[in-house]
């Protein structure tokens, strides 16, 4: 029975693991010279895969909304492709009144090993010095035969090894009246879980920079 907990302890942390999903910055900078915070914009996803795109610029929306900013996802009005001109792309954001555009992309990514001891919980302290000089130890120290037959002996238990890919992605907002850049920043985020809850911690972080930043 202890075998069996153990070996289904493993398992849950293992799954565990990969559930997970982490996203960092890596790194932030902002145009001193834009005095914001913008009123409405246009979210585009740089991506190969459509489906992707458009659960990046929902996402996106989504958030922008939930911190009191209008925006208009791109997916609605285009389907991207490398044979969209920037002039369609810049008549569309005219015509949905838009004051800025964000938009994202892959940039780089790479593969990190992750690996974790796990170790047997049941082994018992040995003897130690208590309060006030006082002596303490279990009673299977009384005697080299009952430390012998101790069954609470330290028991090793296998490393847990996983793979997991690091995307880096960047975002960066424009201003569309001067078409200078506002704000650029750099995030990692690890591909665990579905991709669904992997993009909200993103958009996430994302929109907690701009508030910091006062752009949004």
């Amino acid at each position: 029975m202890v075998l069996i907990l153990r070996n289904l302890a493993l398992i849950f942390m293992g799954l565990t693991i990969v559930a997970c999903s982490s996203t960092d910055m890596t790194g932030s900078w902002t145009n001193s010279d834009f005095k914001g915070p913008i009123k409405k914009v246009y979210v585009v996803g740089i991506a190969k895969s459509e489906m992707n795109r458009r659960i990046f610029e929902d996402a996106f929306s989504n958030q922008f909304f939930s911190k009191g900013v209008s925006s208009e996802a791109s997916y609605r009005d285009i389907t991207f492709s490398k044979d969209v001109k920037k002039e369609v792309l810049a008549k569309k954001m005219v015509e949905r009144g838009c004051d800025s555009v964000v938009l994202t992309r892959l940039i780089g990514q790479r593969k990190e090993t992750v690996t974790t001891s796990v170790y047997d919980p049941v082994y018992s302290p040995g003897p130690y010095y208590g309060g006030y000089g006082r002596y303490n130890r279990p009673s299977h120290y009384g005697s080299w035969g009952n430390y012998y037959g101790h069954p609470h002996a330290f028991s090793y238990m296998p490393t847990i090894t996983t793979e997991r890919v690091i995307l880096t992605v960047e975002s960066v907002m424009y201003d569309l009246k001067t078409e200078q850049l506002i704000w650029s920043a750099q995030f990692e985020t690890a591909v665990e879980g579905s991709i669904d809850k992997m993009v909200e911690k993103y958009v996430q972080e994302v929109a907690k920079d701009l508030k910091e930043k006062k752009i949004i």
